[in-house]
Order: C-alpha cells, then sequence, then structure tokens
C-alpha cells in the first residue's frame, strides 16, 4: 500500500513540475511563482521517488 501511495505522490510532483513550467511559458506563472513551484515539487519528487524506488523489492 506504501508502494502506491509513494508512487503516487512522486508522480504527482512531477506533473506539478511539468505543469508549473508550461504556466510560465504561457505567462500564467510569473517568475518567482515559477520558482517556487518547481523547487517544492521538485524536492518532493526526490523525495517520493526514493521512497517508492526503496521499497519496489
Amino acid at each position: 500500500m506504501r508502494k502506491l501511495l509513494w508512487g503516487f505522490f512522486s508522480l504527482a510532483n512531477l506533473a506539478v513540475c511539468l505543469l508549473s513550467a508550461v504556466g510560465y511559458f504561457l505567462g500564467k506563472l510569473q517568475a518567482s511563482e515559477y520558482k517556487l513551484a518547481f523547487l517544492v515539487a521538485s524536492l518532493g519528487w526526490f523525495v517520493f521517488a526514493t521512497l517508492w524506488a526503496k521499497h519496489s523489492k
């Protein structure tokens, strides 16, 4: 169950990374908002993807 949860959170953070880049490209986000969203989502992705990979056995 936890493996599924970690996978969901890691993919959700990856989606936030991609959507923040698209939002900045389309002009819907300012540079500071984009940088903050990308930073938080990137850190979340690294944490949850590591937990997901750790429990993949």
